[in-house]
């Protein structure tokens, strides 16, 4: 073959500026072929090429070569594609870009450059306060905290259009294993978040005494540098409260990854008929053997008070809350735990195996009263009678008048346990006892839950799981301490149902506790979750329902919501159905085309029916299809279960 150099090139390496050319009495073509394959795929094979092969290969050998080149070429590329996906790097091309990859410092604080969301990430170093683990030999290691929380990385220069890989070692010895996922934000000039990328949520190794041979798990995400993009931040985020330790974090150049997607834009509003926002009412409804015989004291202004007492006035609630929504057509929805199904036990059933609850202690985080329940069994108490005879104790006899009323019944947990404490198998058998009992009564599985004492901190990977599993889709009465904001999935300065971070079919919905000191605001807060187009839960005990005052300041807050709503200006619905409709409305999925001076809007609908589905066309609209219809500038219409539907919309 012949060498012809390229005078352009220069360098040490002749190689660079070498091609092979099929020149009349030269080599045949499956020769130079293999040639130009080594050079393309493999340097070093190139060399052997030139010294070992002449201008005439054998026929037989052909095919060999061929073989052999493709599968240097594959072998390369598979490397490559490894060493990608785990963000390994090569050297002098894929250095770490971190400007501080490793975590220096004596203080128990955020790392140099690190940033958090909130409290709850912090440097542990098991070589000075032997807290904590450690992986690449220096001590320390960067401990996360919270499933609202993130521990964001330093920020990295980066160029539009080149891409890049974030990485970081993960171990968890939490209470189950939970998973982690890397958040890229692509920052302009300015500092502005361009667009973001989200990587898939990836297993954390769970370490456990006295188990060998357990492996830091490695979290990795790849992207590519919008245009305008010169910074990033690459945030950890996990799905649980479970303790994460995290360890070699590191960005580095890539040869493959994935477009930054471009921001979500939905066409659909999720409440109907063109509502700006929605809005439940709600109430925790508790016998004496709900949270009022077992009160922490930490969180109820009435821990005090009598629970039998308390009890009879939360029974009074029901006949004064159903009164107070009649003339106004709303239907609300009343958290229940278990002894609210019966009607009495004098046969002395027990419930989910009788417990105890070893958490339930005097000492912080815990803050019981007293440590009588980690002695005593949860269910005790019971008086063993009937509503006649003890009515505080139960009220399966209540179930009759809400249901005649339509009003939804759901779950506050049977036992009114703190679910951030509970163990996966005291959520399992709380949850399953609860949807037993209510069966009985005739009331469906619950969908929906309402924490007691808003304890969702704490909650681990498996607990969610448990929930998940056993059909609940909607929760409220969620963590609210803001001093402890790396638990608070939601709140109300952003009125909006949120998915569970890694729980994506459980969306946590904020609420607003309405009382007559807090009436005053709840105009406010209406208003301000219709800015947001979002969901907010309005809620009290039914005790908190009953005196004269107590009503007129409910039926004042009431009023006002039923007046945007008859207005068309929101929708009020129990919080189950709200959830519902917006998961539903979230999975259809559109398409837009342009035919003849109008635009068609392709919509295909999951299992759930949609009424009064609404999209907005970006335009005003003049005419719309048969079927559908023009509301203040909105096109609405119906969308059946599994439908596939065209709707032409035609511009002013």
């Amino acid at each position: 073959a012949r060498r012809a150099h390229n005078p352009k090139v220069s360098g040490s390496n002749p190689l660079a500026a070498t091609t092979f050319h099929n020149a009349p009495g030269s080599a045949d073509p499956g020769a130079l072929w293999f040639l130009n394959c080594c050079r393309a795929f493999n340097p070093m094979l190139q060399l052997a090429a030139l010294s070992k092969l002449r201008l005439h290969m054998p026929q037989r050998l052909i095919p060999l070569a061929i073989a052999l080149c493709c599968c240097i070429a594959g072998a390369g590329i598979a490397f490559v594609l490894q060493r990608d996906a785990a963000c390994s790097g090569f050297p002098a091309f894929a250095e770490n870009q971190l400007p501080q990859p490793i975590f220096v410092g004596e203080n128990l604080a955020v790392p140099q450059g690190w940033s958090a969301r909130a409290r709850g990430v912090e440097l542990r170093m098991p070589a000075v306060d032997s807290e904590g683990f450690d992986l690449d030999g220096d001590g320390r290691a960067l401990k996360l905290v919270g499933i609202a929380n993130a521990a964001v990385m330093p920020v990295v220069e980066v160029h539009e259009g080149e891409r890049y890989c974030a990485s970081v070692r993960a171990l968890s010895d939490g209470v189950s294993g939970p998973r982690a996922r890397l958040v890229f934000a692509w920052q302009d000039s300015s500092g502005t978040t361009l667009a973001s990328g989200a990587g898939d949520w990836q297993p954390v190794t769970h370490w456990r005494p006295n188990v060998a041979g357990l492996q830091w798990s490695t979290i990795t995400a790849a992207f590519a540098a919008p245009r305008g993009a010169v910074a990033l931040r690459v945030a950890v985020e996990p799905t649980s409260d479970d303790r994460i330790y995290l360890d070699m974090p590191a960005v580095r150049p890539v040869f493959l990854a994935q477009p930054t997607p471009p921001p979500p834009v939905s066409m659909l509003r999720p409440w109907p008929a063109g509502a700006r926002a929605a809005f439940s009412f709600s109430f925790d409804w508790e016998t004496a053997m709900g949270g009022l015989i077992h009160s922490r004291s930490a969180d109820d202004p009435l821990a005090d008070v009598n629970p039998t007492l308390r009890a009879m006035r939360m029974r009074e609630g029901i006949t004064t809350t159903i009164e107070l929504f009649e003339p106004y057509g709303i239907l609300a929805t009343y958290y229940a735990n278990g002894y609210n199904f019966l009607l009495g036990n004098t046969e002395r059933r027990t419930f989910m195996g009788d417990p105890r609850f070893a958490w339930a202690r005097t000492d912080p985080p815990f803050s019981w009263k007293s440590d009588i329940w980690t002695r005593e069994r949860w269910f005790s108490p019971d008086p063993y009678g009937t509503v006649a005879s003890h009515p505080a104790w139960y009220a399966g006899d209540l179930l009759v008048p809400l249901r005649a009323a339509g009003h939804d019944v759901q779950s506050h947990t049977f036992s009114h346990f703190y679910g951030g404490f509970a163990s996966t198998g005291e959520w399992e058998a709380d949850l399953a006892e609860w949807n037993r009992v209510a069966a009985e009564r005739g009331v469906a599985p619950a969908t929906s839950l309402a924490f007691p004492w808003s304890g969702s901190a704490g909650m681990n990977e498996d607990a969610w799981r448990a929930i998940e599993e056993a059909g609940i889709i909607s929760l409220t009465r969620t963590a609210r301490n803001p001093n402890q904001a790396q638990y608070q999935l939601v709140t109300v300065t952003d009125p909006q149902c949120r998915s569970v971070p890694g729980h994506e079919a459980l969306l946590a919905c904020p609420d607003f506790y309405l009382t007559e000191r807090t009436a005053m605001l709840a105009p406010a807060q209406i208003q301000r979750t219709i800015e947001v187009g979002g969901a907010l839960d309005l809620w009290a005990h039914t005790e908190e329902v009953v005196s004269p005052t107590q009503i007129a300041a409910w039926r004042g807050v009431v009023a006002y919501a039923t007046d945007l709503r008859d207005a068309g200006e929101v929708w009020i619905a129990p919080l189950a159905q709200i959830a519902a409709r917006q998961q539903a409305v979230e999975r259809v999925q559109v398409r837009v085309t342009d035919r003849e001076g109008a635009t068609v809007y392709t919509l295909v609908n999951g299992a759930t029916a949609l009424v009064d589905l609404t999209l907005r066309p970006g335009f005003v609209p003049g005419r719309v299809s048969a079927g559908a219809r023009i509301v203040r500038g909105m096109v609405v219409f119906d969308l059946a279960a599994d439908e596939t539907r065209e709707v032409t919309v035609w511009p002013a």
